[in-house]
């Protein structure tokens, strides 16, 4: 994957988090369709390093209110997904992978 995807993916995350209003629920989605090959746990990993980042740079600052912790429930949720993935043993290896198990998510459908 190399440094520089892992940066560009981790600021992407960064960017909507930041953004006002309730954009940052498709974040997850959006990371999804744009790096569909991408191995399904860096997702998390890109998630949780963009909520370190947030925390570290935008503390006490209004524009970063919540956002870490943002990036933290969609980190926990996407855990949560891939262990129901596991659970029904469906492939769970990329990004791509989750489409499939969001198709059958009674609470997205």
């Amino acid at each position: 994957m190399g440094i520089g995807n892992e940066d560009a993916r981790v600021a992407f995350a960064i960017e909507r988090l930041l953004e006002s209003g309730d954009g940052w629920r498709a974040l997850l989605r959006d990371m999804v369709l744009r790096w569909p090959s991408l191995p399904i746990y860096e997702l998390s990993f890109t998630l949780v390093s963009a909520a370190v980042a947030i925390e570290s740079n935008f503390e006490g600052m209004a524009s970063g209110e919540g956002a870490g912790a943002r990036a933290y429930k969609l980190a926990a949720l996407l855990s949560l997904d891939v262990y129901a993935m596991e659970l029904l043993e469906m492939p769970r290896g990329r990004a791509s992978d989750l489409l499939a198990y969001w198709e059958l998510d009674p609470v997205l459908s």
